[in-house]
């Protein structure tokens, strides 16, 4: 029909804004990106499932009855959780696709279109993707939990376990979606454009970082979960993921306690986000529409080059420094890529630091000294692989008509970027911690320690480092995520780990410190006056050693 034809266009559209990206090298597409994220939330979903599977047949063959005991409701909550913390990161990281933005409406208003048609094409669009995400995080433990059921001792209740992890996930899912979408509504109809696109990155990253920590903060609060329940803490309100937990005994016949009040809140709180949804969405679109119009942009300020900075010397040093540090302050994206990597490590960092004894959080010796040098791994690691991405990719033509053969000049001032807007912001603000812990001269001391420390490792993260950061373009499909991943973990825990125990050995003896601090200055004073042999800087990535003909 001829009404429907622009509400398909519109569709095609913003459905494929979620698969475009300007940034990458020619030749290499998003959808590489997209479809290893797929892969790797299939991947370990199915993981995660496996490993459990066992587990859960035992507790469950062993007839313990209707309830299952403790260690399957442990292994309950794992499933809204997962889902919980992917489907919000992924609302959160779509926030700008949530609404239709100034851009959109700019554009598209001097067409004939109607605005329930623009409403409904990017809603639907966003659907779309989202269901992809739910069905690559869904997929798997439902279907263990069906092969689960029908195993001999589970024919008659094997329908409702089904019908339980489906509930418990598809709800979660909605109400993560949902919530964060009336956040938005909300967040545009209380606050002005102008105010609500200066909070709107803070949102974000705060969302971000919450949803990442609820999910790798599991294994510190799923020990808490029994005796928060036998003692009614206020917590279980407070925590989605352990309401929707309450509807697997909902399903059960005859169940009742404190998770079937905590399923049945569940339900009222899933419809109290899809009220408060629709009111922000459908209400209020015409208005928000209208004042997005209205408004304009406020003019940024612009900042001299002249200023003295004692950390460069030459016109070159100054300009990288200078376009590295403010393209950290105005790019939202580079923002939200740090915020993750820094919540990765927070929450790691958490659970390594945290014990649970008796049903109350303690802390670790060997986990607290950790605690600095994992968070310091997580950031020098963000900016290594955030340099990666291009801010402005058709923009870097400056720097590529002055270039002449100074890629070391750009690596020295890039590690001098990680170290003042990374390492020593992070150091600073983990200082009253380590006083509170160790007292004021032992934290001095250690603040010193992992200064070194994180010295050295910006060293070597960044000793092959050949680019100016944020100006070359990159090929999505090179890097398998799944090894990234294995070599990722082994060097986190093995550099948190051994740093922690050197640092315990050079505050018991004089000698080892010295031996250190003395190590490290001379590798350092190497590092920062070696002068290898004069190279360009490169703004392309190489291309891959096998490339597609793309005949069809």
């Amino acid at each position: 029909m001829p009404s429907q034809r622009p509400f398909r266009l519109l569709l095609a559209l913003f459905h494929g804004r979620f698969f475009e990206n300007d940034d990458v090298s020619p030749g290499g597409g998003f959808q590489t990106n997209i479809s290893q994220v797929l892969g790797f939330l299939l991947t370990s979903g199915f993981l995660v499932s496996y490993l459990m599977f066992p587990a859960i047949s035992q507790i469950v063959n062993s007839n313990r009855g209707a309830h299952l005991g403790w260690a399957i409701r442990g292994f309950q909550l794992f499933s809204p959780v997962y889902t919980f913390a992917v489907i919000g990161f992924a609302a959160f990281f779509e926030w700008d696709m949530l609404f239709p933005n100034r851009r959109d409406f700019l554009i598209l208003a001097v067409f004939p279109i109607r605005l329930r048609d623009l409403f409904a094409a990017q809603f639907l669009a966003l659907a779309r993707f989202l269901g992809l995400l739910i069905l690559a995080v869904n997929i798997f433990p439902t279907v263990f939990v069906a092969l689960l059921a029908l195993s001999a001792r589970f024919h008659a209740t094997g329908l409702r376990m089904v019908a339980a992890e489906i509930a418990a996930t598809a709800g979660v899912s909605a109400f993560a979606f949902l919530s964060v979408a009336a956040l938005q509504g909300l967040l545009i109809n209380l606050t002005p454009p102008r105010l609500f696109r200066r909070i709107s990155p803070w949102v974000q990253m705060c969302g971000m970082s919450l949803m990442i920590l609820s999910l790798l903060t599991y294994p510190t609060y799923v020990g808490l979960l029994r005796h928060a329940a036998e003692t009614h803490q206020l917590w279980l309100w407070l925590f989605p993921p352990v309401w929707f937990t309450g509807l697997y005994d909902l399903f059960a016949p005859g169940a009742q306690g404190l998770f079937v009040s905590l399923g049945a809140y569940s339900l009222r709180m899933l419809a109290a986000a899809m009220a408060l949804f629709s009111l922000t969405w459908l209400a209020a679109f015409r208005r928000h529409y209208r004042r997005t119009l209205e408004s304009e942009d406020a003019p940024g300020g612009v900042r001299s080059l002249r200023a003295r900075n004692p950390l460069v010397r030459s016109r070159q040093e100054r300009a990288i420094f200078a376009f590295s540090g403010w393209t950290l302050a105005r790019s939202r994206k580079h923002r939200l890529f740090l915020v993750t990597y820094l919540s990765v490590g927070i929450s790691l960092a958490v659970n390594s630091a945290l014990d649970i004894n008796g049903g109350r959080i303690v802390l670790s010796q060997d986990g607290t000294r950790a605690f600095p040098f994992l968070i310091v791994f997580f950031v020098i690691s963000g900016f290594r692989a955030v340099y990666q991405f291009p801010a402005e990719l058709p923009s870097n033509w400056l720097f590529r008509i002055t270039e002449n053969s100074w890629s070391e000049i750009s690596r020295g001032v890039t590690r001098k970027r990680v170290l003042v807007s990374g390492v020593a912001p992070v150091l600073l603000l983990l200082l009253p911690i380590e006083i509170a812990l160790w007292g004021p001269w032992p934290a001095a001391f250690r603040i010193v320690f992992q200064c070194a420390a994180a010295a050295l490792l910006t060293e070597l993260m960044f000793w092959t480092f050949d680019k100016v950061p944020f100006t070359c373009s990159y090929f999505p499909g090179r890097n398998n995520l799944s090894i990234l991943f294995v070599l990722f973990l082994y060097g986190f825990t093995i550099y948190s780990s051994q740093m922690a125990g050197l640092e315990s050995a050079v505050e018991r003896r004089a000698w080892p410190g010295v031996i250190f601090f003395v190590s490290a200055a001379m590798l350092l004073w190497l590092s920062w006056r070696r002068r290898p042999g004069a190279s360009a800087v490169r703004f392309d990535a190489a291309e891959p050693v096998i490339q597609t003909l793309d005949l069809s």
